[in-house]
């Protein structure tokens, strides 16, 4: 049987940081329906391999394509640098839109100094997709980056503040902020991160731009036709514990009746 839910934005995450994407898109795109699919057997992928990145990925986007998608978003970071190409091939002639090239063009403009630093998972900082994407809009951009994984489990927990919170990120934005000549702008380059952003201004000030890439990504959407206003929530796995979560990152109240459980080895 085919969901009813017709032609979403459909957005897929390793977990539940990709509400933060799906938020970006419901407050651009209010009319549209959505269906947002949430890996949370499988997560995180930012310490996995990029092979397994892309196999996870392309399981996700056959799920979503019973759907009937009119677009496929790719809200998570390490997915969108192991298997944006993958999954644009599996779900073509749609439009598929990831977090990084979005999220650098907007720094770029955003930056006055030319210094941009860049936080995300370990898989993407590795792969050193930002800072290859910065250059190549602008070659004589410096780009100063830092593995944060920590802070992914902190997101999941609901720990965005506290002194917990506080000293780990200090922790982390310290190498790249506590120098003579710091970056005037920051990519938040896991989606999990913007609840963090409250602690980021205040450790940071007002003098850095940060950059949201969902909000970034969410720009990149055009032609869309759904007028439903509908959201479907999928998981892999735990729906509970998914609603429980989720509603820390999401501006709408969830219980896990609202969540469907997808069997993530049909797809694979």
């Amino acid at each position: 049987m085919m969901p009813e839910i017709f032609s979403p934005i459909a957005v897929f995450d390793s977990g539940i940081g990709g509400l933060t994407v799906l938020q970006a898109l419901k407050k651009r795109y209010p009319q549209e329906s959505y269906v947002y699919l949430g890996d949370t057997a499988r997560l995180p992928y930012g310490t996995k391999s990029p092979e397994i990145v892309q196999r996870y990925s392309q399981s996700l986007c056959r799920i979503l394509l019973n759907y009937n998608p009119s677009a496929i978003v790719i809200a998570c970071n390490t997915a969108s640098t192991h298997a944006l190409e993958a999954v644009r091939a599996l779900a073509a002639p749609l439009p598929v839109i990831g977090m990084i090239e979005p999220a650098a063009a907007a720094a770029i403009q955003a930056t006055k100094n030319q210094h941009i630093g860049v936080i995300a998972t370990f898989g993407t900082i590795r792969s050193g997709v930002y800072e290859k994407e910065l250059k190549k809009i602008n070659p004589h951009i410096k780009a100063s980056s830092q593995a944060c994984q920590m802070l992914v489990a902190l997101a999941e927990e609901g720990w965005s503040s506290g002194p917990i919170a506080t000293a780990i990120v200090r922790q982390y934005l310290d190498p790249i902020f506590d120098t003579a000549e710091a970056p005037d702008t920051l990519i938040l380059g896991c989606t999990h991160f913007p609840v963090f952003e409250a602690l980021f201004r205040d450790i940071l000030g007002s003098s850095v731009t940060l950059i949201n890439s969902g909000e970034a990504a969410a720009t990149q959407l055009s032609g869309i036709t759904g007028t439903r206003g509908q959201i479907k929530m999928l998981a892999t796995d735990d729906p509970e514990r998914f609603a429980a979560n989720a509603s820390k990152f999401f501006d709408q109240g969830l219980v896990a009746a609202d969540i469907e459980l997808i069997d993530v080895t049909a797809a694979s």
